[in-house]
């Protein structure tokens, strides 16, 4: 394999040689592009890369004419190639970095005997401005997209303590004719500005979303820092609030949610279901991930109170990456309790209504032995069907009723 590659290697520099030598004899060159430039139109980042023909190419007989354009992606570390018969190209750069960019002549046709020539590289470099120390840069930014409602972007000071810094945040996209500055600051302790945070009408997804950071303090500039994001890579749904759980008969359980608020398509999200018992801090028992709203589940311990709780993130097919939500409040069964408990709320049923029961006919014996009672008074023998007498004076008139039969005594007259 080793001997193939070096005599592939070996033929293509013999050709190349051959085609050199006869480009050289029939006095055929092609010259790389003129005027390359590389244009900052202020978008932080989004560059703008422009050249004119070769002088000797104006007016190309029998061939076409192609570009080759190569540049250093600093955020994939690699060297992007692009070919195109335009003569200019849009690309995002890291503005903290050096900009390098080569451009080549490509000539192809009956005037090069129909092969494809290309030309020497036309190549410039850009080196960042040296505004600002070092130090004074912060040192990273967090951004979160709540909910595809609102993002927060937050920083963190440089490693050179300032004095009074007043951070300023810019940021563009492709949909804006010029940067904008930050429109809701976050401020630290009530002085410091420490983030930003953006409606939803301020955004773009699937492009690039250029911020810079910079600003000045007593010691002088801030040095800018730039970033680039694509924030449908940063969405971060709300927690889960509704669960159901329930155990079967047949001994699994069986868990269902509703997706939580916001504006993330259902059909976006993914779910992370994680099972414990006695709700117990490091006994996960296991964890799950699934699309749909619903999970079944063997019962691990009838013993033991079984625990399920759910998170839910955008999936790989609506994002690049996302955010987790913080995990709902755990639904806890245990199959012991569930099993037994029909028969524990009916006995306890049973029970309340036989004293109930017992309760009426202890009632009813009650009034019957007062009834009883009340007729061995003459005087007020009506007194308990007064309501179904015509009317009349049914006043009482004032004497004792002996509470007891045998206690009855008869007044003497002279």
């Amino acid at each position: 394999m080793k001997s193939e590659t070096v005599l592939q290697l070996s033929t293509i520099l013999v050709l190349q040689l051959n085609w050199n030598q006869f480009i050289s004899a029939y006095g055929i060159t092609v010259l790389p592009p003129a005027d390359v430039q590389v244009i900052d139109p202020g978008y932080l980042g989004q560059l703008l890369i422009r050249w004119t023909l070769p002088s000797n190419l104006e007016n190309p007989i029998n061939c076409s004419i192609r570009f080759q354009l190569q540049y250093f992606n600093a955020y994939e570390d690699r060297w992007t190639t692009i070919r195109t018969t335009h003569l200019s190209y849009s690309a995002q750069f890291d503005l903290e970095k050096d900009v390098h960019v080569r451009v080549h002549t490509l000539l192809r046709g009956p005037c090069v005997n129909g092969s494809e020539v290309q030309s020497p590289g036309a190549e410039v470099v850009l080196k960042p401005p040296d505004k600002g120390s070092i130090g004074s840069k912060i040192k990273s930014l967090s951004c979160v997209f709540y909910r595809r409602e609102f993002l927060e972007c937050t920083w963190e000071s440089g490693e050179v303590e300032l004095d009074h810094p007043i951070y300023h945040l810019f940021y563009w996209h492709r949909e804006m004719a010029k940067t904008v500055e930050c429109p809701k600051y976050i401020y630290s302790n009530g002085a410091t500005r420490t983030g930003c945070s953006f409606p939803v009408d301020s955004l773009l997804e699937f492009t690039e979303f250029n911020i810079c950071v910079n600003g000045s303090s007593a010691e002088g500039p801030l040095r800018p820092a730039y970033f680039t994001l694509q924030i449908q890579n940063l969405v971060k749904p709300a927690a889960i609030e509704i669960l159901s759980l329930e155990a079967q008969p047949n001994g699994l359980f069986h868990l269902e949610w509703t997706p939580s608020e916001g504006k993330i398509p259902g059909i976006c999200l993914e779910y992370e279901v994680e099972s414990t018992q006695n709700a117990m801090v490091g006994e996960v028992l296991q964890r799950n991930i699934t699309t749909e709203t619903a999970f079944t589940s063997l019962s691990m311990d009838p013993s033991r109170t079984n625990c399920f709780r759910v998170r839910s993130r955008v999936h790989q097919f609506c994002a690049d990456s996302g955010f987790w939500s913080e995990w709902s409040r755990p639904s806890c069964l245990s199959d012991t309790m569930e099993i037994y408990m029909p028969i524990v709320t009916e006995t306890i049923m049973l029970g309340v209504l036989a004293i109930f029961v017992i309760m009426l006919l202890i009632l009813s014996l009650c009034l019957w032995s007062f009834r009883g009672r009340l007729k061995m008074c003459e005087k007020i023998k009506g007194l308990f069907y007064l309501p179904y007498k015509p009317k009349g004076d049914f006043s009482i008139p004032p004497m004792e009723c002996p509470l007891k039969p045998n206690s009855i005594t008869l007044a003497s007259y002279p």
